[in-house]
């Protein structure tokens, strides 16, 4: 337990500086009439080091690890996966790897490089939320999510990088980007309707605050009722497109018929009071981040991810899978909560939304010691190093 807390908080601790330091150099360059900095100013390049260096060194963090490691060493002994259905980008990029005989160390520092990459190149003009948006990768829950689902998180952190494409409406490019998405994780061809998000009205004035809080209650009550859940199984179609057979079949009575249900813990209580707040302040921050016009795209689709996690929360883990595309842009609206507080004074608030977000990781640790199920002992890290001590 002290290792996971320790690994977490120091990446956290480091990540946040270097995205503190270079929001403020860029405004002091900017305060002394010259430009904005580039991406690939050293803070960042850093910060994708240091990322990637973690996610490499890992061991059986993240529940999919294990089966990524077996894949990539009986490809290494044999010239091919065990496994046949993955896409062709992936075993392209992994061939070539295990034709390098490269450590597995480098196998998942890329892939987690590409990860934090694009994330942070999606962010490249707000640099002014870096430092919030690593504290939230590192304390909150999508670390672990990240090195959970390898190949879908890439494309959740490209999809990042694409918003602009919607804002601006430039469809070709952005069908192009995601169509070549679709060789790494199929899922990515789900990402091509949400491109119609960029005809509605979203730099209008802001929503109600009531009427939002609502409707994420509707959903909150209808996904905790799951009994329409049984109409799953005529989409079976669908979950084939997307490549999500592979972790389950809705005409399996233990996946389709059964479901799970989730209960209200301390990690869903602190991830709904986190939403409830970004809806109540919204449009607060929509006015004094007037001039950013990322910022409503980010929120339309962080409450998407908001109403359709909890609509579908007593389902399966798998069925959870495309809303990941979502729930990315909570972590980017956390962010600019996190900014908002700090730069309006109103401290209290600051140190309640940062409690609510940033002790995610330690209750999942706390909770992966003293009551390991199959779910949590994922968020436990360990280095690859240490396992033949």
């Amino acid at each position: 337990m002290l290792l996971s807390l320790i690994v977490y908080s120091m990446t956290g601790a480091i990540l946040f500086f270097l995205g503190w330091h270079v929001n403020y150099r860029e405004q002091q360059s900017l305060l002394k009439g010259g430009g904005s900095l580039p991406f690939y100013s050293w803070e960042i390049l850093l910060s994708l080091l240091v990322f990637s260096a973690i996610a490499g060194a890992r061991y059986h963090t993240g529940y999919d690890h294990a089966m990524y490691l077996d894949q990539y060493l009986h490809l290494q002994q044999t010239g091919d996966f065990s496994r046949h259905n993955f896409e062709y980008g992936f075993e392209w990029v992994s061939k070539i790897f295990a034709w390098c005989h490269l450590h597995y160390f480098f196998y998942f520092a890329f892939w987690a490089l590409l990860q934090i990459g694009f994330l942070y190149y999606g962010l490249r003009r707000h640099k002014h939320l870096l430092c919030w948006v690593a504290l939230g990768i590192m304390l909150g829950p999508y670390f672990v999510n990240w090195m959970n689902s390898v190949r879908q998180s890439v494309v959740v952190c490209v999809f990042v990088a694409l918003i602009p494409l919607i804002r601006d409406r430039k469809f070709l490019p952005y069908a192009l980007i995601v169509v070549m998405c679709a060789f790494l994780h199929k899922s990515s061809l789900m990402l091509l309707p949400v491109f119609l998000i960029c005809f509605v009205k979203v730099r209008d004035k802001s929503p109600n605050q009531w009427l939002m809080l609502a409707v994420l209650a509707l959903f909150i009550l209808v996904g905790s009722f799951p009994f329409w859940t049984k109409y799953f199984t005529n989409y079976q179609w669908f979950i084939d497109l997307t490549g999500y057979s592979n972790y389950g079949n809705l005409d399996d009575p233990n996946v389709g018929g059964t479901m799970r249900t989730i209960g209200w813990g301390p990690l869903r209580i602190s991830a709904l009071l986190s939403n409830i707040v970004i809806i109540w302040y919204y449009p607060r921050l929509k006015s004094f981040f007037k001039d950013d016009t990322l910022l409503p795209y980010f929120f339309m689709l962080a409450f998407i991810g908001m109403c359709v996690s909890n609509l579908l929360m007593n389902t399966t883990h798998f069925i959870l899978r495309p809303v990941d595309y979502f729930l990315v842009f909570n972590l980017i609206m956390t962010a600019y909560l996190l900014c908002y507080l700090y730069r309006s004074r109103s401290y209290l608030a600051f140190a309640l939304v940062a409690i609510i977000n940033f002790s995610y990781i330690y209750m999942a640790v706390i909770k992966a010691v003293y009551f390991p199920v199959k779910t949590s002992v994922p968020f436990l890290y360990h280095f690859f190093f240490c396992q033949s001590l």
